[in-house]
């Protein structure tokens, strides 16, 4: 399968690998894929080649993208000004090294867990160089204030930011995907009735805000699904992830089964 490494900036982080399908006639529609793990270096897009592998056999372009991570040159100002500046690389190096013709009226972006979060941040940014039709999280920390209003401390958070919540409540509450609404993009939450690492909680609150404020979100809550679940080739939440970026609207993506 032709995958094609792409840089759309300077730093070694700065690139994602694309994947045009082999045999489509354009334009085709686009599916941006963004990496969880905890926002760390330890993970990186490898994660996620075999779930765009996957995509690309049914007739979709995908762009994996890498960004500056924890320990990998990165904190919330690098990690959020790289999620932007790859999502609007569609329109130059991207488009220019694709072999067919993209169309990027239907681009779907779609993320796990902390790639969750950036995916629903990035769809709240104005002035993007063309439309999302809708975002997919799975699993995704899509509150990043609530636990912090409450007294707990988490560090990975804490080192996202680089400070507490007590000294800069701003800084998170402009990440925090909840806090944010409306976006004015649609939101298919998928989660796991098992998730372990980011409680279904969290996607339940972000429905619940993201609706009051008038905002398009559905929530698929899967049973007995954990949070790697959709990770794994062939599992259920992988298999509901897929039909919800290949749909050809959202509200097909939000109640395809």
């Amino acid at each position: 399968m032709n995958r094609i490494k792409i840089r759309y900036g300077e730093h070694t982080q700065q690139f994602g690998h694309f994947y045009p399908p082999a045999d489509a006639a354009g334009p085709v529609p686009v599916v941006v894929v963004i990496h969880g793990g905890f926002w760390k270096s330890d993970y990186s897009l490898a994660v996620e080649s075999a779930f765009c592998r996957d995509l690309v056999e049914h007739g979709v372009a995908v762009w994996n993208i890498e960004y500056r991570r924890l320990g990998a040159g990165g904190h919330w100002p690098e990690m959020s000004a790289d999620v932007v500046a790859a999502f609007n690389a569609l329109t130059g190096p991207v488009a220019d090294a694709a072999p067919i013709e993209l169309d990027l009226t239907q681009v779907r972006v779609i993320g796990h867990s902390a790639g969750g979060q950036l995916a629903v941040w990035l769809a709240g940014q104005r002035g993007l160089n063309m439309p999302i039709g809708w975002v997919v999280s799975q699993a995704g920390a899509l509150d990043l204030v609530t636990a912090s209003e409450r007294g707990r401390r988490i560090s990975y958070i804490e080192d996202l930011f680089g400070v507490s919540y007590d000294d800069d409540p701003q800084v998170y509450r402009s990440a925090s995907p909840m806090h944010r609404v409306p976006i004015g993009v649609p939101v298919l939450c998928l989660h796991g009735d098992d998730d372990a690492q980011v409680p279904v909680s969290v996607s339940r609150r972000y429905a619940d805000a993201a609706e009051a404020s008038g905002d398009e979100v559905v929530l698929n809550v899967l049973a007995d699904t954990d949070h790697f679940a959709f990770l794994a080739p062939g599992s259920a939440a992988w298999e509901r992830s897929r039909a919800a970026v290949l749909a050809t609207s959202f509200a097909e993506a939000a109640h395809t089964r």
